[in-house]
């Protein structure tokens, strides 16, 4: 048995004629269209990433800024307790009937706005409001129209009463 040999190379003569080469300029030119709808859907593309981005960007400067308010605002809760310590740590019952007590309804009404500024600005001061709200547990309550807050104010304070209220002193005949 004999090995055959490989047929011999077909001659350049009989080999497919070789494809033109075009030029660059030839090839732009020839698919011109279609890059044109290529890069205007990449142009489309981007300009929607770049509107994605500047949204997400927006977004969180606005929740860095309720952040900072929050703390701006808390802060000027802290101020205005230094100041006044007489109603961050009050004897409500002391208070009824005096000069003093539009002044404390007001100190613990710049309580439950820093409150609801804070927690509409991240939900975890929310404990934090919690804790200081029972230094005015018989004010909280003696007064039962809290409907003029927000909502997170509204469930703060709604949560805080039927939590403490049920033997709280309520030193006012009158619940108000």
């Amino acid at each position: 048995m004999t090995v055959s040999e490989p047929p011999p190379l077909a001659a350049a003569s009989d080999a497919a004629p070789a494809a033109p080469r075009l030029s660059l300029s030839a090839w732009l030119h020839h698919h011109a269209v279609a890059i044109q709808a290529i890069t205007g859907i990449l142009t489309i593309l981007f300009a929607v990433g770049a509107l994605i981005g500047v949204k997400v960007q927006i977004d969180a400067a606005a929740r860095l800024q309720r952040e900072q308010s929050a703390r701006d605002i808390y802060r000027e809760y802290l101020n205005l307790s230094i100041s006044r310590p007489e109603f961050a740590r009050p004897d409500y019952c002391a208070l009824i009937d005096t000069p003093q007590e539009p002044a404390y309804e007001a100190y613990v009404d710049y309580l439950l706005y820093t409150a609801e500024q804070a927690i509409a600005a991240d939900p975890e001061w929310r404990p934090v409001f919690g804790r200081t709200l029972a230094q005015h547990r018989t004010y909280l309550c003696a007064v039962r129209d809290w409907w003029d807050y927000g909502e997170a104010v509204q469930d703060l304070v709604g949560d805080y009463r039927a939590t403490y209220c049920a033997a709280a002193p309520v030193c006012a005949p009158d619940a108000r």
